[in-house]
């Protein structure tokens, strides 16, 4: 059985507010305890699994999750725990999962290796008071939930305030309405990080978990074009929802803020450059999506780039190595994944991957017989969208020297679109064919990334000598001078990627 909801973070701050506008509702109240298990080498916790037990009132249930189709799906399998049970609860019974996919996971997990190692024991604990009420939403029924409390590992705890909206019956969209409704009332954010993974990382001492990197879609050259489309889409919001997370709860850092960045900028050139997969799509949503993108930028450049140069520059003998930006109107990248506009926009992109494509008829194109939509045509259309982009590689390589330097950039920019839609399309290819490709594209990326970041720190570093600070004339000029020296090893590396072999010409 699989489940479908949404989960948004609540401003401690803010959960009166929330509370009230429940209250208005049939809804109840329950006090529910809830016990995490795992063995001791994390089995669980690495598989994307949780086990627990739960107690509402005087009774206990066993529920085992696993990850679902996209990020508002879960596989769920619960069942009652029946019988006269001391404080300590039931012990985990893992084969009462036995018939489902994840049932089977878990007892493949257990079984495997040492079994002294494979022994479940109690990991974390949630308690939390939930006020719920079900709700109708069009055609749509809706459960709504809000749990205030607190996770607990040993001594560790941290609160939790957070609402789940859960389908219970009809249109997928009206979860995204729901949220969006709670977003504009009460500042609520969009969360992938459920609490068995905030469990497991109390456990740890982890103040946050790692980058979401970008990961190659669930597509097929069966497919038709909306649902490639789709596929890939929900391919680059899952990198974008990991990192955003984390960053609106508050962990911000230069690696998070990056695979933020490149989750977006994958997510863009998606839809720029393979959008006629499915014409039907619409897309408001990329106007908040590039201002929070470029705001994002602009708070690396300051932190970041020119951090990377200080060594070089200490080499040289500069009197300050260190160059500092402005920070007075530094953007906050909490707050700007926070905001309304932002949240807003990943919902309406959630919306594309939670509802199924529909034909101009109304019917599901599954794999597509439409000749326009449907697989032959999505491959003719990929390939001309790569021929395109190699050969505006090609003229780039061939005049990147007499270039100036917003040229420059924006080959750099054709680059990585190149790169992007080559990565979103490769399993549709052969694995060997594209990694060859690939790794000649790489070489000429890091080049231009290099140029860029040496044209933004000789910036900063003249802006700070105009400013008054004297000895960042000596950066300033150390770093133009090393652009002549960059500029041929971009061209070299150009040279080189527009040379690849094209994998997707057959």
């Amino acid at each position: 059985m699989s489940e479908t909801e949404l989960k948004l973070i609540v401003d401690p701050a803010r959960s009166a507010a929330v509370a009230s506008a429940l209250r208005r509702l049939p809804a109840k109240t329950r006090s529910i305890e809830s016990r995490y298990f795992d063995t001791v080498d994390r089995r669980l916790a690495e598989a994307g699994l949780s086990l627990r037990l739960r107690k509402t009132g005087r009774a206990w249930e066993q529920t085992l999750k696993a990850p679902g189709a996209n990020a508002a799906e879960r596989e769920e399998d619960t069942v009652g725990r029946p019988g006269r049970w001391d404080a300590t609860g039931p012990p985990p019974e893992p084969a009462l999962h036995a018939r489902t996919n994840a049932g089977e996971r878990l007892l493949a997990l257990l079984n495997r290796g040492e079994r002294a190692t494979a022994a479940l024991r109690p990991a974390y604990a949630s308690v939390v008071v939930r006020r719920s009420a079900e709700i109708d939403v069009g055609d749509a029924r809706v459960e709504v939930a809000f749990d205030r409390g607190s996770i607990r590992a040993g001594a560790a705890s941290e609160p939790l305030c957070e609402v789940e909206y859960e389908l219970l019956s009809g249109d997928h969209g009206a979860l995204v309405r729901l949220a969006r409704a709670g977003v504009l009332a009460h500042g609520m954010c969009l969360s992938t990080v459920s609490k068995a993974a905030r469990g497991d990382r109390l456990a740890r001492g982890d103040a946050g978990d790692p980058a979401v990197k970008a990961r190659a879609p669930r597509i097929e050259d069966s497919m038709s074009g909306p649902v490639l489309m789709r596929a890939i889409v929900q391919a680059c919001l899952d990198q974008i929802l990991g990192n955003a997370s984390e960053i609106a709860a508050g962990y911000v850092s230069d690696e998070l803020i990056h695979e933020l960045r490149v989750g977006l900028r994958r997510l863009r050139t998606a839809s720029r450059e393979l959008g006629a997969l499915d014409p039907s799509i619409h897309r408001g949503w990329q106007t908040s999506l590039t201002a929070a993108f470029r705001a994002l930028g602009d708070y690396r450049d300051r932190t970041a780039v020119a951090a990377t140069l200080q060594s070089r520059l200490a080499a040289a003998g500069s009197p300050a190595p260190s160059i500092s930006a402005p920070t007075s109107d530094l953007p906050d990248p909490a707050g700007i994944v926070r905001g309304e506009s932002f949240q807003c926009a990943l919902l309406d992109v959630l919306a594309l991957v939670i509802e199924r494509p529909r034909d101009d008829n109304g019917s599901d194109p599954g794999r597509g017989d439409n000749a326009s939509r449907g697989p032959e045509a999505a491959s003719i259309h990929i390939g001309s969208r790569l021929d395109k982009l190699h050969r505006r590689l090609a003229r780039g390589a061939k005049t990147f020297e007499r270039s100036g330097a917003s040229e420059r950039h924006a080959v750099r920019k054709r680059l990585k679109r190149l790169r992007y839609v080559a990565e979103l399309v490769a399993p549709l290819y052969k694995a060997g064919e594209v990694k060859r490709y690939l790794d000649k594209l790489k070489p000429a990326q890091d080049e231009l990334g290099a140029y860029v970041d040496l044209v933004v720190s000789s910036q900063m570093a003249r802006d700070a000598a105009v400013g008054g600070d004297a000895p960042q004339w000596f950066n300033a000029g150390w770093l133009v001078a090393q652009l002549r020296d960059s500029v041929e090893r971009c061209k070299r590396a150009l040279d080189r990627a527009a040379k690849a072999k094209p994998f997707w010409r057959r």
